[in-house]
């Protein structure tokens, strides 16, 4: 380990032994909550699955709220990006992620905020019954109901190492602090039996869950479903600004999807005209007809590209039918708000 990676560690170590005394103080958010994080720098699917969880809670009849800190905005303070009728702001004032939930999601509340006990009474104020914090396990300042941890299958702990020469946001030993641990992309890869081990000996009370994350559907700027195969017809440019674009270029593949290229950009990669321009010079050189891209990078690139904008929707599925179960008895303790 690097002496920076060392110091990193021990400043999160220390900054989790604060809270845990007390002597940082922590706050109760003012209905149920589940937060969905993970140990890692992107790349574990906690997008697709905060919409999972929105729209399980949502069929159920709850008034779910989606809290998230709003990565890459340019605004500050509490933002209302949806009321649960669409997105009320644009990525720069709202963050490309919670845009793009706003944007599919029906009836459900989406609220940003640097500090998370203020988007929580917002979304309370707006008749949010349930509360979902998007990257929320770091985010000690609040204390919630139901801590789920997502990992990735294939590298649970995104190589053992801190920045700069790894991907760890904390010591692999947190995640005693999660109530529940879901190893997600199962569908992409085996996870290591030594992961599993560590796991285990970290923390053997914790159940872990299975989920598959794959390709749904494509859609157009107008939301209507595409049909792959005819799509597939025609020369494309595939675009992404994601922790893993390897990652996108497997969804591609579930949909017998080959694009002439694929761009990569940096995660939450705020598209300037230099970047536009490179996209244009792409599908130039390559003939491409569409443009293929994630759900939250279309959020920043709708209206802004000369050809159609396709987007991949992404499905979860746990393969454990008592998930639900577990987390609906989690959140029993304390009942929902009346109405």
């Amino acid at each position: 380990m690097s002496p920076l990676s060392a110091l990193y560690g021990r400043a999160l170590a220390l900054r989790e032994r604060l809270y845990a005394s007390g002597r940082l103080a922590s706050f109760d958010l003012p209905r149920p909550s589940i937060s969905v994080g993970n140990l890692t720098m992107g790349g574990t699917g906690k997008t697709p699955f905060v919409e999972f969880l929105a729209r399980r809670f949502r069929f159920e009849g709850r008034t779910p709220a989606i809290l998230s800190r709003g990565y890459g905005r340019r605004s500050t303070g509490v933002v209302v990006v949806s009321a649960g009728e669409g997105a009320l702001v644009s990525p720069d004032e709202g963050g490309d992620e919670p845009v793009a939930l706003a944007r599919v999601l029906s009836g459900v509340i989406v609220v940003v905020g640097e500090r998370r006990a203020d988007a929580a009474r917002r979304a309370a104020d707006l008749g949010a019954d349930l509360l979902i914090l998007d990257d929320g396990f770091q985010h000690l300042a609040v204390r919630r109901d139901v801590d789920l941890l997502l990992l990735d299958a294939r590298d649970p702990f995104g190589g053992g190492r801190f920045p700069p020469r790894g991907r760890l946001r904390e010591p692999v030993a947190a995640l005693r602090r999660a109530d529940a641990i879901v190893l997600t992309r199962v569908n992409r890869g085996d996870t290591p039996r030594a992961a599993l081990d560590e796991i285990a000996r970290l923390h053997p009370a914790a159940p872990v869950f299975h989920a598959r994350i794959r390709a749904a559907s494509l859609r157009d700027e107008t939301g209507a479903s595409l049909d792959a195969a005819s799509v597939a017809t025609r020369r494309g440019l595939a675009v992404c600004g994601i922790a893993n674009g390897a990652d996108f270029a497997a969804t591609l593949r579930e949909l017998a999807l080959a694009p002439e290229e694929v761009l990569e950009f940096r995660d939450h990669q705020r598209y300037r005209e230099r970047h536009l321009a490179r996209i244009r010079e792409a599908a130039e050189r390559t003939g491409a007809a569409w443009i293929l891209t994630t759900e939250k990078d279309a959020a920043k690139l709708a209206g802004r590209t000369r050809l159609p904008l396709l987007t991949v929707r992404l499905s979860v599925e746990v393969e454990e039918p008592d998930f639900f179960a577990f987390l609906s008895a989690r959140l029993s303790v304390r009942p929902p708000a009346p109405s």
